[in-house]
Order: C-alpha cells, then structure tokens, then sequence
C-alpha cells in the first residue's frame, strides 16, 4: 500500500454532514470512540474505508455523489496506524446498523479495501453484507499476506475491483480477480494513480459506477 501526502480540496457544496462518535472495543476490552461523518439516511449504508493517508475528506466528491443517489454514507478515522483495519470495519458496521441500516455496502481504498474484503471473507453468512468494492486493495504488503485463496473465494456477495494499470498493485488486482466466485467484475484505468487518487481524474466515471452497483446490490434494479 503507498501512502501520499492528501492535498487540499474544496468544501463539499450541498451534502450536509454529521458529526459522529464510533464506539470502538479493543481487543483488550478497552473502550474508547474514533471520528467519523454521517451523511443521509437510507436502509442502505455505504461505509467508505481510508487509505493509509486516513484522511475522510478524499471521498467527498464521491459522497456528493451517492449521497444523491439516496444512501446513508459513513466515513471514519482509524485511531491507529495498524495494516489490518479490519476490526474498526466492524465497529462501523455496526454503528450504520444501530442507525437503521440494513443493507451495507463496503467500499475501501488500498488499506481500506484491504479491510473491506477481510470483512466480507470473514462474514460470509452475514445477512447485512450486500456488496464490496475495492481499489488499489493489495493481497500482501511487504510480505504480508492479509488473505488467502480461500478466504477470497468463499466472498459469495458481488464484488467490484478498480485500479489503475500501473498501479503497483494491479497484478494482485488482477488475482484477485480470478479467485473471486461471480458475482465479480473489474475496472481498470489508464495510469498508475493509487486508490482514492484515482478521483483525480476519474471521480464522476468512478462515481457513475459505483451508483449503480449499489443500486444493483441494494435491489434497487433488477
């Protein structure tokens, strides 16, 4: 995963967003709360998991964007630099869920999506999970592996991949790929941008799809 510097980017225009408190139990049992913003309301929760730069802002042209499309949207902070975020993940579901959710849609970028898919291999049966996309998701970071060939195909949910095809990471994109069970697909963009930088160029194709995949998933159209 390759962290960048975030940049500067203007205010959201028309979305209003809430400030909101995730309780987060540790394994320890510690308890304590992360940051995270609430937008809308919907039986359909999309949670937008962070890159390693953990800055929420980099999704708020996409929010913009869903948000519209008539969906309650979570962005958070990770309280730690850890590569596994995957039982933050858990927390957020579980908060959207106590909010009114239903369904939940995961969406993560390199670390994020990392995260994003762990969920969804390690809940297979869990009746809430309706969708996952990832980009820029890695299957191992500096030897690392974060999940194995079995645990990716026992994802029985769709799956969306995006990358770019210079991306550092397109070939475990591209594995990834073809250990997925269907429903899947993949989406490639020219260049070597990394998760959310794909936005640069980008973010109205990349919206545009990721609307209709969850009005696929969410039983919005057939």
């Amino acid at each position: 995963m390759i962290s960048q510097a975030s940049k500067g980017r203007a205010p959201m225009k028309s979305v209003n967003r809430q400030s909101v408190r995730i309780p987060v139990k540790s394994l320890s049992s510690e308890r304590y709360s992360t940051q995270g913003f609430l937008y809308g309301y919907s039986e359909t929760a999309i949670i937008l998991s962070n890159m390693d730069t953990n800055d929420q802002t980099e999704w708020d042209g996409v929010v913009e964007g869903l948000v519209a499309d008539t969906a309650m949207i979570l962005t958070y902070d990770y309280p730690q630099q850890q590569d596994d975020q995957s039982p933050i993940l858990q927390q957020a579901i579980s908060f959207v869920c106590a909010a009114g959710a239903k369904n939940v849609i995961l969406v993560g970028a390199s670390r994020g999506g990392v995260a994003s898919i762990k969920v969804a291999a390690h809940s297979p049966v869990d009746p809430r999970l309706v969708g996952v996309v990832a980009l820029s998701a890695p299957i191992e970071y500096e030897g690392k592996v974060f999940y194995s060939k079995e645990e990716l195909g026992r994802i029985k949910i769709p799956k969306l991949l995006i990358n770019s095809e210079h991306d550092d990471g397109a070939s475990d994109t591209r594995e990834m790929f073809q250990l997925f069970e269907e429903p899947k697909e993949m989406l490639f963009y020219p260049g070597d941008a990394h998760g959310t930088q794909l936005f640069a160029r980008d973010q109205q194709s990349i919206t545009t799809k990721l609307q209709d995949f969850v009005a696929v998933v969410s039983g919005r159209v057939s």
